[in-house]
């Protein structure tokens, strides 16, 4: 079997802020199949239970601060490995997941996309990334399209994520693309940086997240998987940039949200009026809700209703990169579900860096 190298797109693809690129119409994504492995889960079905059901699987970890206060986790009970051999564990099964419903598939012909960290911890440079996915689709057998690459830009990363999927499918020899999360918040460097920071959920910090890891799978293609059946597909999505920083250096005044979310909803033709719900990024840290909620405020119209609002992280605690990918997965199952949030929802990403993404989902 041929394992090919990552290509690195980071180094080669356009900028594409969504007040520059406004709302150029693009042929919808479809979600054939999705995958979830995550502490609550290590499949899609099962998670998806839990997390409509509000369960999380938080627990103490052995991180200590400097008062002797375990930190909260959301962790996967694997202790022996840690590293590429840890995330490869996770995004095994997440594509095993995605994988498992289609049998005539031919790997060959469908490329990765793989949505990958983008912390101090994780340098640009180097094999931590081809070191797992090598040891993923090994795991599984599997040889990707020679254009399966990599993008490390974070959980915001969604919409450049979905924008290369979409060239990729461009491409005669792709006949689908498997865009993948995979990320852990869980080693001794994150954890280290995360504390000094002061933005983990401690007692002397109310202001904080809950470090988890997790990995996410969809399968997207542009033609509707059958005429017949409701699926959910991806209408519209877009990036931009923030100047406001978490750390307080800049204030944030929701504009590259703002942007973001009026970009992807103009190229899906639709506004505020049509969707039911909208899933949010928030973890815990008031700075990225008050933004959200700040963005959400100036696209509603007058006297608008308020969304109803979805999260993951109050199950699987943050897991960076992978959060955009799992959303979509939950969400490609929840919409179809009978208690479905709605036929039409926004999903919304920020990262540390100012990258800012919006994307629209709807039931067809």
């Amino acid at each position: 079997m041929i394992v090919q190298k990552l290509n690195a797109w980071w180094r080669r693809l356009p900028s594409e802020d969504a007040a520059q690129r406004g709302a150029a119409q693009r042929a919808p994504l479809y979600i054939r199949s999705a995958g979830l492995c995550c502490p609550v889960g290590y499949e899609l079905a099962a998670a998806h239970a839990c997390i409509a059901a509000g369960m999380d699987h938080f627990q103490h970890s052995h991180f200590k601060t400097h008062t002797g206060e375990r930190v909260l986790v959301a962790a996967m009970p694997e202790r022996r490995l840690w590293g590429a051999s840890r995330l490869a564990i996770w995004l095994t099964k997440a594509m095993e997941d995605c994988l498992k419903g289609r049998p005539g598939l031919d790997p060959s012909r469908v490329a990765l996309v793989w949505l990958a960290p983008d912390r101090p911890e994780y340098p640009l440079e180097g094999n931590q990334w081809d070191a797992t996915f090598t040891r993923a689709v090994e795991a599984l057998n599997l040889s990707f399209h020679p254009e399966s690459g990599v993008l490390p830009l974070g959980r915001a990363g969604l919409s450049d994520a979905l924008a290369q999927a979409q060239r990729l499918l461009q491409t005669p020899e792709v006949d689908a693309v498997l865009l993948a999360g995979v990320d852990s918040l869980i080693d001794a460097a994150t954890i280290s940086r995360l504390m000094g920071e002061e933005r983990l959920l401690v007692q002397q910090n109310s202001d904080g997240f809950i470090p988890g890891e997790a990995a996410a799978t969809v399968l997207l293609q542009q033609e509707r998987p059958d005429p017949a059946e409701s699926a959910v597909c991806i209408l519209g999505h877009a990036s931009s940039q923030e100047e406001g920083r978490v750390d307080g250096s800049t204030p944030s005044r929701a504009q590259g949200l703002t942007r973001a979310l009026r970009a992807a909803l103009a190229e899906a033709e639709l506004d505020y009026r049509d969707l039911d719900f909208r899933c949010s990024d928030q973890n815990g840290e008031a700075f990225y809700s008050r933004e959200a909620a700040n963005a959400m405020s100036r696209i509603a119209p007058s006297g608008g209703d308020a969304l109803a609002l979805l999260t993951l992280c109050d199950s699987l605690g943050e897991v960076g990169a992978a959060l955009g990918p799992a959303m979509l997965a939950y969400l490609s199952r929840s919409m179809l579900h009978p208690l479905s949030p709605g036929a039409c929802g926004v999903l919304h990403l920020a990262s540390d860096d100012g990258r800012r993404a919006a994307v629209v989902v709807a039931t067809v």
